[in-house]
């Protein structure tokens, strides 16, 4: 997949987590926000060509990202990564979930403006 391919994704996913069936599972709704953030961060690391195909090289993207274009970036991110946690465990409330949720939102809004556009 190409950076503007990821964004699509990422997008996609956002509206997933929005649907009703998302709304009524913490868990789904927990991975979907997950899955907005990491292609969110794939794609702004595809752009830079930094590597990106683990875990690990996400967060370090992310790490990167709040250092070089905009501290909130490691935070928003580390609310997405929680949620992943969250699919596993199931310990965030619906409120946990919803700020996790507006965070992820404002993440993928913020990357999409710093992948390069051929």
């Amino acid at each position: 997949m190409n950076p503007k391919e990821h964004i699509a994704a990422a997008a996609d996913f956002l509206d997933l987590a929005e649907s009703p069936i998302a709304q009524q599972n913490r868990l789904l709704r927990s991975e979907l926000l997950w899955c907005a953030a990491a292609h969110a961060v794939k794609a702004v690391a595809k752009n830079r060509v930094w590597q990106n195909r683990s875990h690990d090289d996400l967060i370090d993207a992310a790490r990167c990202l709040s250092t070089t274009d905009d501290v909130r970036v490691w935070r928003w991110f580390f609310q997405a990564n929680l949620l992943h946690r969250n699919m596993y465990e199931g310990e965030m409330d619906e409120r946990e979930i919803a700020i996790a949720q507006g965070q992820v939102r404002r993440l993928v809004r913020l990357l999409e403006r710093l992948v390069s556009w051929p």
